[in-house]
């Protein structure tokens, strides 16, 4: 168990290697979240690496408790070692003892304990499944995801692996919630700058590739023209099966629109604002919302054709 939460059988695939996500009850209801917990058999390091990641999304979840669009957390907590979860992060040999806790929050992801779960699907798996969506639905999942981006920014939080599976959309109520936020960082200030390599390789941004210091806002927005170009597309804009060219096509901003004129040219400028090499002219998350509300205002008075489509390929993070 983990604190007052009883533990069920592992959730999905987890965002990061060292962590696991299990499926709890919380004792003496019927009410049920998800844990982050800990991996099994991981060597020292990549156990503290696991509970610094662990404690970074507390402490970001924390700080966004009253945003909606963000998942919510309802603690951290020690665990039990019953022998339900092995506890093999201790290892008194290497002098690397450290407590095994797990991070609690709301469950996102279908399980048969809950038929209301039915209604999620993360965006990656809705856009496999419909091959691409169409311009209005895009723009208007894409308004909500800007529109909770706006608020992280003006906070000073950045994301930093923004991604279709990062987003949960809600079937019934059409809304978009954010989660795994482990990789997200709290700037102390709009001049703070990030050094570390961190993201999806489809979505990274070349400043993250460009071996130096950089400003953790634009490469949230590069990785949401990802997003955007590959709702509407049903393709990544950058792929390569070899992440040296992957990364080389980044770093050129070598994409190009499908001539099957999917979208309108307004949204299509979106796209080319928010994949912009330089960090400095590429649109902000408030300029972002403002061209979005502009596209849906004129959509309305144009035609989209529709052709054939690409299935997104499932890359593994």
């Amino acid at each position: 168990r983990i604190g007052p939460f009883l533990i069920g059988p592992l959730l999905g695939n987890s965002p990061v290697k060292c962590i696991s996500q299990y499926l709890v009850r919380k004792e003496g209801t019927g009410k049920y979240f998800m844990a982050k917990v800990f991996t099994e058999n991981q060597k020292p390091g990549e156990t503290r690496s696991g509970k610094m990641l662990l404690h970074t999304e507390h402490s970001l979840l924390s700080l966004l408790s009253s945003h909606p669009g963000v998942i919510r957390q309802y603690g951290l907590f020690k665990v039990r070692t019953d022998g339900r979860i092995k506890d093999t992060s201790c290892n008194p040999t290497s002098g690397d003892v450290t407590p095994r806790v797990g991070l609690i929050v709301d469950c996102l992801v279908r399980h048969e304990k809950s038929v209301a779960t039915n209604n999620y699907l993360n965006l990656q798996q809705h856009v496999i499944q419909v091959k691409r969506l169409s311009e209005r639905e895009a723009l208007r999942i894409f308004h909500s995801v800007v529109s909770v981006i706006v608020s992280l920014h003006k906070m000073n939080v950045v994301h930093r692996d923004l991604k279709l599976g990062n987003m949960v959309l809600d079937k019934r109520t059409r809304k978009i919630t954010l989660i795994n936020f482990c990789l997200g960082c709290h700037l102390n200030s709009e001049r703070d700058l990030l050094t570390d390599q961190l993201g999806c390789p489809a979505y990274i941004s070349p400043d993250v590739l460009s071996d130096k210091p950089y400003a953790g806002k634009p490469s949230d927005m590069w990785s949401l023209g990802v997003v955007l170009y590959t709702m509407l597309y049903g393709q990544f804009p950058f792929y390569d099966q070899a992440p040296k060219k992957l990364f080389a096509k980044i770093k050129t901003a070598e994409y190009s629109i499908p001539s099957s004129g999917q979208a309108s040219a307004n949204t299509n400028d979106v796209i080319h604002g928010l994949l912009t090499l330089n960090p400095l002219k590429r649109l902000t998350a408030v300029e972002a919302l403002d061209s979005i509300e502009s596209c849906a205002a004129a959509w309305y008075v144009l035609r989209t054709p529709t052709t054939p489509a690409q299935v997104v390929p499932d890359v593994d993070d």
